[in-house]
């Protein structure tokens, strides 16, 4: 199946003829990027794998979080985007690898959603101080999936304007002071038994990316972090790059 298959043909293939909740997103991304099309072509067998497996709601939601941020990543003429490089080795791997002039950098996406943060009326800072934890439970959960030697970034997506307007310089910081002063739950979730052991994996976090659910369709900005305390930092190219994503 190459390039050349007409778009019915593909979207055929990938969702075996059926009616799906993605079959809109991927058809419009295909009619409109020769990139995307060229992707799902690639990985056509993976995605219709995952499409296949995928039965929730949720999952549903989260798939095409990761096809979203696959659709704005090839709409940068310069990336090549490998689709689950790891996969075949032990434990879990991030999403892409994207290879940038001369080097590759990895993209874990990850979704998170406005429906589980509680409403309280009374404290006007309450879902602040939801959202803020919220993105320590996301960057902890994931940050076991960066690799060592190259740049990792993160991307968040969420249908909350909270995590799209999240101060990320003040979250970041507040997470490290909970690292460094071991908070006992903390710790407990995710195994932590020394600060050294979250910094082994923060150090590799180059960056995180806040982007709003269906951006195509919004006029809030991409919330870009950059941690200065990357062993593999963002290059400026790259950092330009990024920002770029689906700007309103």
């Amino acid at each position: 199946m190459s390039a050349k298959i007409k778009n019915d043909q593909l979207l055929a293939y990938l969702f075996d003829g059926k009616p799906h909740t993605l079959s809109g997103p991927m058809s419009r991304w295909i009619e409109a990027s020769r990139g995307f099309k060229e992707f799902a072509s690639e990985y056509r067998d993976k995605i219709r794998k995952k499409i296949r497996i995928t039965q929730s709601d949720s999952a549903v939601q989260d798939l095409m979080a990761e096809l979203d941020v696959a659709y704005q990543l090839v709409q940068q003429k310069r990336f090549r985007v490998i689709y689950e490089p790891y996969g075949s080795e032990k434990g879990r791997g991030p999403d892409f690898a994207v290879a940038f002039k001369s080097f590759t950098f990895n993209v874990e996406v990850t979704r998170i959603h406005s429906g589980s943060l509680e409403r309280n009326e009374k404290s006007p800072g309450f879902e602040r101080q939801q959202v803020n934890g919220r993105l320590v439970d996301t960057v902890c959960e994931k940050l076991g999936q960066m690799r060592p030697g190259m740049s990792n970034v993160l991307i968040i997506v969420s249908d909350s304007d909270f995590f799209a307007a999240l101060d990320l310089d003040q979250a970041m910081t507040q997470m490290k002071d909970r690292v460094e002063q071991k908070e006992e739950g903390l710790y407990g979730r995710y195994g932590f038994v020394k600060p050294a052991d979250f910094f082994k994996y923060y150090l590799r976090l180059s960056a995180i990316l806040i982007r709003p659910l269906g951006s195509e369709e919004t006029k809030v900005s991409p919330n870009l972090w950059l941690n200065n305390q990357a062993k593999h930092p963002l290059t400026s190219p790259l950092k330009n790059a990024l920002q770029k994503l689906q700007q309103p």
